[in-house]
């Protein structure tokens, strides 16, 4: 089955997230308008009905303020916030069943019945619509917040936002870009490679720097950055072009330990030449470390 493409595909989808959210089944209505909105963000439709399908207020006047932003005169989009924000100014975080979009019932004839004649289902439907929910990573922490992908209950310090709605940070992890999707083998090929790396071009620098003399600190300067550059494509093809803070910090940490040996007696045989060798290592790692950003 092709995915759908076009604003057709996504007025459909939103048609039927509408029935899915008339039927109660609000996250499959969720999935529904989701998908409108990666075809068409412009869908005024599907973000009026995104915060008919979720439950926290919150979530809900967000949704209704995208809409409103694309069309401020909606009326729908302004009828259903201000109810929202009458919930929200009472103290309400979360809603008891979905703000539908969809006309009100019609009224219904008044039935002579005592209480003992309602089913006991019917005095329970309130607190069945109320799916509370403890974090997969908190146990102890009860939440209506879900993740928009899995339906994994999340609490607020678990929540990963995301382009629409939010994601649990499993997700959130499955959806990183491949580059930055690190495994432990690329932090070791990197602290390996920008060990031996520091050691041998700060042995190098060292005879480059002594040979400039006077010039030694402008050499760094223009040097520096060549230095970082070159280790930054050898890490390309031996770690497969990962990025990220984690192969930064090993990088950095990697490289110095590598240069220290040589760097740190100098100073003590001579200091003008170590300044402007450590001026040299700081400006490779840092130009490395960016690149790896």
């Amino acid at each position: 089955m092709t995915e759908p493409t076009t604003a057709a595909d996504a007025a459909t989808l939103v048609e039927e997230g509408r029935a899915a959210l008339m039927a109660g089944d609000n996250f499959n209505a969720r999935q529904r308008y989701r998908q409108a909105l990666e075809l068409n963000p412009e869908a005024i439709d599907a973000w009026i009905g995104l915060a008919g399908s979720v439950r926290p207020y919150r979530e809900k006047r967000q949704h209704l303020q995208r809409a409103l932003a694309i069309d401020p005169a909606n009326p729908d989009a302004l009828a259903v916030l201000a109810q929202v924000e009458a919930r929200l100014a009472a103290g309400e975080l979360l809603a008891p069943g979905p703000v539908r979009e969809a006309p009100p019932p019609p009224p219904v004839e008044p039935v002579e019945e005592t209480l003992a004649d309602v089913p006991e289902q019917s005095l329970d439907l309130q607190t069945t619509q109320v799916e509370m929910g403890y974090c997969y990573r908190h146990p102890d922490r009860e939440t209506g917040l879900r993740c928009t992908n899995c339906n994994t209950p999340i609490c607020t310090d678990c929540v990963r936002p995301a382009p629409v709605g939010q994601l649990c940070p499993d997700c959130a992890r499955e959806r990183r870009p491949v580059n930055y999707q690190v495994e432990a083998w690329h932090l070791v090929v990197t602290a390996v490679v920008a060990l031996i790396y520091g050691t041998l071009l700060t042995f190098l620098a060292f005879n480059v720097l002594s040979f400039a003399g006077f010039f030694s600190f402008i050499a760094a300067f223009l040097l520096g950055p060549l230095g970082g550059e070159g280790l930054v494509r050898i890490l390309e093809v031996l770690a497969q072009k990962k990025r990220g803070r984690s192969l930064q910090i090993t990088l950095s940490v990697a490289y110095a330990f590598g240069a220290a040996p040589l760097l740190v007696p100098l100073f003590f045989v001579a200091p003008f030449l170590g300044i402007a060798l450590t001026i040299f290592t700081v400006i490779a790692i840092t130009t490395a470390m960016a690149r790896l950003r």
